[in-house]
């Protein structure tokens, strides 16, 4: 430990003799240590830190926490359940010490006491026992308990998040006890939970916590709480100890089986109850929580981890250049210590020593750069919400993994200076000059060379991955979408939390309709169920008149309800028949629009218009819809893959109350309506949510959020690598030039041009990118192949991303080689020899 110290104190006071070299180290290892602990930190949050409750380790989730309300191809499986199949899970599984249900993250409006005033918040509708499983107490007051959802709509209360008590309480400490009005209906707060808990989602932060028996209150119209047949909650339970998942799987599975053959099973459509009979409930791990945004994040995070661990790579080759050129300027110093008696495995440690100094040094700066990064990151990926909605904040984990960095990193690029350091000729170094120290020295300088290869290689490999998804994410922005997404504007509403359904839904939507069209900058208006890019998507199986389905998948295809003008609004044309109209009433015929792709797969060249449809297991439904229409393709929710079959059905025919979109097309910017649009939407009822507005150019970057995030960031560090091969080049060739000072004066002193040597010195540098080139496009293309699944409208071998690529290095390694091969050509021949 003694000589530990020593090594530390002596390799503080040499990077303190040279303050330009450990400051220009520092900052170059800061910069990629930084960028690494950011993605990870980011990589910790969303898959590996575990929620912030009583020993996580113990919860499992029943059915997949990536896949929550997700079919998932080949086995069924069941991920969200039913509400009286969770009681009947709760009360007949013996593998468990609790199970919570959670029904997910709703938007409402919230008002304190009689106060007009109102704000929104996120809530969720919970089981009584939610925090009792968890292990969550309160701050202040209460959690909820098993007896309030002893009664349907009895037990109003609420327990409110510390976030949205700091935020919007104030922190009153007299809370408890106080009303509040969630979408209008009175509930009474009974707790505050602790700092730092956000409830079961990952990525989404709870204001408020709901007992599951409010659901008709806080969610009006929505009353399938006893419905057998109708998914909707996430489920957690705690394993009792000693059990395995296993075990509780096999346990969970027997009780399904039981739920299906006693009385509520029973009850369940054939075709309901064979799918769950067939059906699998997975458990697994629940430690983390559920979260939309591992499925989402998991392929751009790994994917942005490799690239910023290259990034690290070539940060690591330059520091490693910089300490190869100056362990030839302490040859001498080496050579002393060994002639003294110092041993070489010695010498080796302190070197590594002073290497390991910068490396923490500069994962100590990483840092800094790491928390202003993982912010960023947050931003781009989540929005404005994203630095609140998912904890980041650096644990154990990020420091370990760090502090791993830095010590890899510290190895890395000091090892082989540090053996070369050691391997000097002691007797002609301590004789004479420099000459002889910097000959025998020079030979280093051919890693230095490997390494700038390496390093102009891994800086291709970047670039090409880089230029392959920005191409990608230009494609998917110039994509036709089949319509014009400028000018538009989407306004999302409740009706039935409003109290609209049927019949009074469709007069609702057809009078907001009429009122909107009459704002000044309005063009057109129209409105649908799940609105285009909003997050909702309807599809059912079709009976198809003269059509045999080959399989089942032949029978899907996804719709929307839509409104008046539809597609003449959006600028969809049409290529055969008519719009939907308002002559489509609840009592005229059924009737649909079509897109070309549906037209093509069931009807082939013939005509469509007059052929009918069914729509198979819908109640109420199940008459003949005649085809009035076919529109050309649109893209309605997704920008990659093939384009879907697709039918329009009129809203007014079926009226299915939950959520009507207006789409506005605008004369002008589309945000500039946003404030006349709500202000015309609370003039007809000020009691009406409106969950967004927002314009169709934002929808669409949203649905591109991952292209987007990964290639902003893919092209930044691109860019980062560049540089930093540009600074290894130059590096390189300074000290070749330096070093062959006198060759390059005794050649001008016989006579050679200075042009000459400018092309020695620049070939010098071409045979440098040469090889880095020669190594680099193959191992580009292989890499390339990894990510073949997130390329769109390319392909994986692009020619143009590969030629802009090896231009752009070229480019930088002619300006990296021109400042040292112009310092060549005014070499004085006579001072040069002088020197030697």
């Amino acid at each position: 430990m003694q000589t530990l110290l020593q090594d530390i104190r002596f390799g503080l006071r040499m990077l303190r003799k040279n303050p330009a070299f450990t400051l220009v180290a520092v900052l170059t290892l800061a910069l990629g240590i930084g960028a690494n602990t950011a993605i990870f930190s980011l990589i910790n949050a969303v898959l590996l830190k575990m929620l912030p409750v009583k020993n996580p380790g113990q919860l499992v989730v029943i059915g997949d926490p990536t896949q929550v309300g997700r079919r998932s191809s080949g086995t069924p499986q069941v991920d969200i359940l039913s509400y009286p199949l969770y009681r009947h899970l709760r009360d007949n599984t013996a593998a468990f010490s609790g199970m919570l249900a959670s029904g997910g993250v709703h938007r409402i409006q919230i008002s304190m006491g009689n106060s007009d005033i109102t704000t929104d918040a996120t809530g969720a509708l919970v089981s009584g026992n939610y925090f009792s499983v968890l292990g969550v107490d309160a701050l202040i007051g209460r959690t909820l308990s098993p007896e309030d959802d002893d009664a349907k709509g009895k037990h109003a209360v609420v327990v409110v998040s510390y976030d949205f008590w700091t935020r919007k309480l104030s922190q009153n400490q007299q809370i408890v006890g106080q009303t509040v009005r969630l979408n209008n209906y009175p509930y009474t707060i009974v707790g505050v939970t602790p700092p730092g808990f956000f409830g079961d989602t990952v990525g989404e932060a709870q204001d408020l916590w709901v007992p599951v028996m409010m659901q008709e209150q806080m969610i009006p119209g929505r009353t399938f709480l006893e419905t057998p047949n109708v998914s909707w909650l996430g489920v957690l339970a705690r394993l009792k100890p000693r059990n395995s998942v296993a075990q509780a799987g096999a346990n969970v599975n027997v009780a399904l089986q039981q739920f299906l053959n006693g009385p509520v099973g029973q009850s369940l459509e054939s075709g309901d109850r064979n799918e769950l009979r067939k059906s699998k409930i997975e458990v697994g791990s629940g430690g983390r929580g559920f979260s939309y945004l591992r499925g989402d994040f998991f392929a751009p995070l790994v994917l942005l981890m490799t690239i910023v661990g290259l990034v690290l790579l070539i940060a690591c080759v330059n520091v490693a250049n910089l300490l190869l050129a100056r362990a030839a300027a302490r040859q001498k110093e080496i050579a002393v210590r060994l002639a003294m008696g110092a041993a070489r495995g010695r010498l080796v440690r302190q070197l590594l020593t002073e290497s390991l100094l910068l490396a923490f040094a500069g994962g100590a700066c990483g840092l800094l750069v790491a928390h202003w990064g993982t912010r960023l990151l947050l931003t781009l990926s989540l929005g404005k919400t994203g630095p609140d909605s998912l904890d980041a904040h650096p644990d154990l984990r990020v420091l370990a993994f760090t502090a791993g960095v830095c010590l890899l990193t510290g190895l890395l690029f000091g090892l082989i200076p540090a053996l070369r350091s050691i391997r000097v000729a002691v007797a002609p170094t301590l004789k004479d000059t420099s000459h002889a120290a910097l000959g025998s020295g020079a030979s280093g300088w051919n890693w230095g060379r490997i390494m700038v290869a390496s390093q102009v290689a891994i800086s291709l490999l970047v670039l090409f991955v880089a230029g392959l998804l920005v191409r990608t994410m230009q494609n998917l922005k110039n994509l036709d979408l089949g319509y014009n997404r400028e000018h538009l504007l989407l306004i999302r509403t409740d009706p039935l939390a409003a109290g609209y359904k049927d019949q009074r839904a469709v007069d609702f939507a057809n009078e907001v309709n009429r009122r909107l069209a009459t704002l000044p900058g309005v063009r057109a208006v129209t409105y649908s169920k799940n609105g285009l890019f909003s997050g909702s998507d309807s599809g059912d199986d079709l009976t198809v008149e003269g059509f045999v389905p080959k399989s089942d998948d032949d029978r899907a295809a996804h719709y929307d309800y839509s409104g008046p003008g539809y597609f003449s609004a959006l600028g969809v044309p049409l290529i055969l028949g008519r719009d939907i109209g308002p002559q489509d009433t609840a009592t005229s015929p059924k009737v649909a629009v079509i897109n070309e792709t549906m037209a093509r797969f069931y009807f082939g060249q013939a005509s469509p218009l007059g052929r009918r449809i069914w729509i198979d297991g819908n109640e109420g439904r199940n008459k003949p819809i005649e085809i009035v229409g076919v529109a050309r393709d649109a893209r309605g929710m997704e920008m990659r893959g093939q384009m879907e079959r697709r039918f329009y059905v009129p809203f007014s025919q079926n009226a299915p109350g939950s959520n009507v979109v207006f789409e506005v097309r605008a004369g002008g910017d589309p945000a500039a309506l946003a404030d006349s649009v709500r202000k015309a939407i609370s003039s007809f009822d000020p009691n009406l949510p409106v969950t967004f507005v927002q314009t169709m150019s934002h929808l669409v970057d949203r649905a591109m959020n991952n292209e987007i995030l990964v290639a902003r960031l893919a092209g930044f560090f691109g860019i980062l690598a560049l540089l930093l091969a540009c600074v290894g080049l130059y590096g390189i060739m300074s000290f070749t030039v330096g070093s062959r000072t006198k060759e390059i004066g005794l050649r001008m002193a016989l006579g050679a041009q200075r042009s000459a040597m400018l092309w020695m010195v620049l070939g010098q540098t071409g045979k440098l990118v040469l090889l880095g080139a020669a190594v680099g496009i193959p191992l580009a293309l292989v890499g390339s192949h990894l990510l073949s699944s997130m390329l769109f409208g390319l392909s994986e071998t692009d020619p143009l991303s590969m030629v802009i690529a090896v231009l752009l290095l070229a480019l930088v390694a002619l300006l990296a080689g021109l400042i040292p091969a112009r310092r060549a050509t005014k070499v004085d021949p006579m001072v040069a020899l002088r020197y030697e």
